[in-house]
C-alpha cells in the first residue's frame, strides 16, 4: 500500500514539474483573461471562470493518475454530449448510457445500484457539460 502511495505522489510530482515546463499554468492565466475579458469582470462570473479551471484540472489530473477510469468517464461523457447536443427530447438517457450486457448479468439489488449510479454519474457529466458550454460561450 505505502509503495501504491509514493508511486503515485511521484507521479503527480512528476505531472507538476511538467506543468511547469510546458507552461500550463502560464496558458491557463491567459485563458482565464481572455474569458474574463469576454464575459465582464463581476465575481459570479470570475468565479464560474475559476471553477471551471479548476474542475478542468480535477479531470486532467485524475485521467493521468486513474488512467482507466478515466477513459471510462471521458466515453460516457461524449456519449452525454451526443445526447444533450441532439435536438430531439430524449426520454431514456440512462438507458442509452447503459452497458446492457453488464446490467443483464446483475440481481436485483444490483441493477438498482447500478441505475442509481448511472444516474448520478449521468448528473455529474451534464453538469459538466454545461459548465463547459458556458466556458466556451462566454
Amino acid at each position: 500500500m505505502e509503495n501504491k502511495v509514493c508511486g503515485e505522489l511521484k507521479k503527480k510530482a512528476l505531472l507538476a514539474k511538467q506543468r511547469l515546463k510546458l507552461g500550463y499554468w502560464e496558458q491557463l492565466r491567459a485563458e482565464r483573461e481572455r474569458l474574463l475579458k469576454s464575459a465582464g469582470e463581476s465575481d459570479s462570473v470570475k468565479h464560474k471562470v475559476s471553477e471551471l479551471q479548476r474542475a478542468k484540472f480535477s479531470r486532467e489530473m485524475n485521467s493521468v493518475v486513474n488512467i482507466e477510469n478515466a477513459g471510462r468517464d471521458e466515453q460516457m461523457y461524449k456519449k452525454v454530449c451526443e445526447i444533450l447536443d441532439s435536438d430531439e427530447d430524449v426520454v431514456n438517457p440512462i438507458g442509452r448510457l447503459m452497458d446492457k450486457s453488464y446490467y443483464s448479468g446483475l440481481d436485483d439489488g444490483g441493477k438498482q445500484r447500478y441505475i442509481l449510479e448511472l444516474s448520478k454519474k449521468f448528473n455529474d457529466l451534464k453538469e459538466r457539460y454545461y459548465k463547459e458550454r458556458l466556458g466556451k460561450t462566454c
